[in-house]
């Protein structure tokens, strides 16, 4: 391939990742293409035809060429992963390690992207990177709900394999694995009620727009009506100061003459507002994380390996099934630990 003929390849690419060209759109034709970048008409010819090959673009003759429009997998052999995940905290480095073992185990070599902020902006733009790099299959732990969808479905039509893990869900150019979150509240509310809780609180983050908090939020309330149960939600900013986290706390009013369950939509919720138990409360969260212990809090543990063994066997099914492919979604359940 000559290096004019790489260079309107990758430009037809360029415009398609940043929304100049979207799925369907109808190209240039090739004269008109030659003419605007001052390039001959073979070399468009020739740069077209590789990237139809590549089932990139499609030729309708005699309408003319489009963008496609269809979500294919990328069909070689799995060699290689590109992992894009939020910052590190216990849970992310507990699944970056788990898809390490994995593909340590199956001879796949894998990239690790981390953006330097938890912005589903930053992790696109890795994204991008990694594709513009030849990497083919991504697992990407969305850092949270955003625009930035069109642009992953952009990524799938040049042919990359993608999974969603956890927290976003993305729509049907991407499979996705995550938790079965509303088996996990409504057993975490189950082992409240049990333990003798009349009233159950939860507490979610008000600056984190995801779907699996959303998910779980959602399941609680509807446990809680449909069990005539007595519970509330509240939501907290994840980043406060000593006074803001006091007041909070305030407003939880806790009736000390009941016994409340308070269930947190993960374990940094607990573990950022309390250092102990408030008193006659039990406290509960999805998440196991080992710092919790001291606070004898119930956790609703993820089974992350068997969730980063899913997620690269859905890569290598993308690789299998290639224009067959269609999107699945695999849910966990987890167990309870004290």
């Amino acid at each position: 391939m000559s290096n004019l003929t790489a260079a309107v390849r990758e430009k037809v690419i360029g415009k398609i990742l940043c929304g100049e060209f979207l799925p369907g759109d109808k190209l240039p034709a090739e004269r008109d293409f030659a003419l605007e970048n001052s390039i001959s008409r073979i070399t468009v010819r020739r740069a077209f035809a590789e990237l139809e090959s590549a089932g990139i673009i499609v030729r309708k003759r005699p309408s003319g060429t489009y963008v496609a429009d269809t979500f294919r997998a990328h069909s070689r052999e799995l060699e290689s992963i590109g992992l894009v995940t939020s910052l590190p905290h216990e849970f992310s480095g507990r699944f970056v390690e788990s898809v390490s073992r994995v593909c340590e185990s199956e001879d796949i070599l894998l990239a690790l992207g981390i953006p330097q902020d938890d912005k589903a902006s930053s992790q696109a733009e890795i994204a991008c990177r990694m594709a513009s790099r030849g990497v083919k299959n991504i697992i990407v732990w969305g850092a949270e709900k955003s625009g930035n969808e069109p642009f992953f479905e952009r990524l799938r039509i040049l042919g990359v394999n993608m999974v969603f893990f956890d927290q976003t869900i993305p729509g049907d150019f991407a499979d996705f694995v995550g938790l079965d979150n509303a088996a996990a509240v409504k057993t975490l509310c189950r082992a409240a009620i049990n333990d003798g809780c009349e009233e159950l609180i939860f507490i979610n983050f008000s600056d984190l727009a995801i779907d699996s908090n959303f998910e779980r939020e959602t399941a609680f309330a509807e446990y809680t009506a449909q069990q005539n149960i007595s519970g509330t939600i509240h939501r907290c900013k994840r980043y406060m100061s000593s006074e803001e986290k006091k007041e909070f706390l305030q407003t939880l009013a806790l009736d000390r003459n009941r016994k409340c369950g308070i269930i947190g939509v993960n374990g940094q919720v607990i573990k950022r507002l309390f250092a102990e138990n408030p008193r006659n409360c039990a406290l509960y969260c999805i998440d196991h994380l080992p710092e919790l212990s001291d606070l004898n809090t119930l956790c609703y543990a993820q089974p992350i390996a068997d969730m980063a063994a899913c997620a690269v066997e859905m890569l290598k099914n993308q690789c299998r099934k290639g224009t067959g492919w269609q999107r699945s979604i695999c849910r966990f359940t987890g167990e309870l630990v004290r």
